[in-house]
Protein backbone atom coordinates (compact mmCIF):
# COMPACT_ATOMS: atom_id res chain seq x y z
CA UNK A 1 0.00 0.00 0.00
CA UNK A 2 1.57 3.43 -0.86
CA UNK A 3 1.22 5.85 2.02
CA UNK A 4 1.08 9.73 1.36
CA UNK A 5 3.16 10.21 4.61
CA UNK A 6 6.18 8.56 6.41
CA UNK A 7 5.56 5.34 7.79
CA UNK A 8 7.07 2.95 10.18
CA UNK A 9 6.36 -0.48 9.65
CA UNK A 10 7.95 -3.25 12.01
CA UNK A 11 10.67 -1.41 12.84
CA UNK A 12 11.30 -0.05 9.23
CA UNK A 13 10.76 3.81 8.22
CA UNK A 14 8.86 3.90 4.67
CA UNK A 15 9.11 7.38 3.06
CA UNK A 16 5.84 9.32 1.77
CA UNK A 17 5.13 7.77 -1.42
CA UNK A 18 6.99 4.23 -0.84
CA UNK A 19 5.02 1.11 -1.25
CA UNK A 20 4.80 -0.75 1.89
CA UNK A 21 4.26 -4.36 2.41
CA UNK A 22 1.35 -5.01 3.52
CA UNK A 23 0.65 -8.13 6.71
CA UNK A 24 -0.44 -11.41 6.06
CA UNK A 25 -1.73 -12.25 9.08
CA UNK A 26 -5.12 -10.16 10.29
CA UNK A 27 -5.39 -7.77 12.96
CA UNK A 28 -7.46 -9.01 15.77
CA UNK A 29 -6.77 -6.48 18.43
CA UNK A 30 -7.60 -3.06 18.68
CA UNK A 31 -4.22 -2.11 20.27
CA UNK A 32 -5.56 1.14 22.37
CA UNK A 33 -8.57 -0.41 24.44
CA UNK A 34 -9.52 -3.66 23.46
CA UNK A 35 -8.60 -7.15 24.07
CA UNK A 36 -8.21 -9.53 20.88
CA UNK A 37 -11.71 -10.30 19.64
CA UNK A 38 -14.01 -13.41 20.39
CA UNK A 39 -16.73 -14.54 18.54
CA UNK A 40 -17.08 -11.75 16.90
CA UNK A 41 -17.90 -9.29 19.72
CA UNK A 42 -15.71 -6.67 21.77
CA UNK A 43 -15.95 -5.82 25.58
CA UNK A 44 -17.65 -2.20 24.15
CA UNK A 45 -19.79 -3.72 21.60
CA UNK A 46 -21.31 -5.75 24.43
CA UNK A 47 -21.38 -2.70 27.04
CA UNK A 48 -23.55 -0.71 24.20
CA UNK A 49 -26.35 -3.52 23.29
CA UNK A 50 -29.52 -3.13 24.53
CA UNK A 51 -31.01 -5.62 27.05
CA UNK A 52 -32.50 -7.55 24.08
CA UNK A 53 -29.98 -7.79 21.88
CA UNK A 54 -27.96 -9.13 24.90
CA UNK A 55 -30.68 -11.33 25.94
CA UNK A 56 -31.03 -12.98 22.20
CA UNK A 57 -27.00 -13.43 22.29
CA UNK A 58 -27.07 -14.97 25.99
CA UNK A 59 -29.97 -17.56 24.29
CA UNK A 60 -27.64 -18.12 20.83
CA UNK A 61 -24.61 -18.91 23.09
CA UNK A 62 -27.10 -21.51 25.30
CA UNK A 63 -26.82 -18.94 29.07
CA UNK A 64 -29.11 -20.64 31.09
CA UNK A 65 -31.81 -18.26 32.46
CA UNK A 66 -30.63 -15.37 30.22
CA UNK A 67 -34.51 -14.58 30.13
CA UNK A 68 -34.39 -13.61 33.44
CA UNK A 69 -31.49 -11.72 33.88
CA UNK A 70 -30.98 -8.20 33.71
CA UNK A 71 -29.41 -6.41 31.08
CA UNK A 72 -26.11 -5.97 33.92
CA UNK A 73 -26.18 -9.72 34.49
CA UNK A 74 -26.29 -10.35 31.16
CA UNK A 75 -23.45 -8.11 30.28
CA UNK A 76 -21.19 -9.69 33.01
CA UNK A 77 -22.21 -13.26 32.31
CA UNK A 78 -21.06 -12.34 28.37
CA UNK A 79 -17.91 -10.79 29.16
CA UNK A 80 -16.97 -13.80 31.06
CA UNK A 81 -17.74 -16.16 28.77
CA UNK A 82 -15.74 -14.32 25.62
CA UNK A 83 -12.83 -13.68 27.50
CA UNK A 84 -12.99 -9.98 27.19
Amino acid sequence: MIYPYIVNKNGVWYPAGTDVPEDTIPITTDNFTEKPIHNGHTKTEVNRMSTAELRSLALEKGIDGAGEMTGAELKKVLIEKFGL
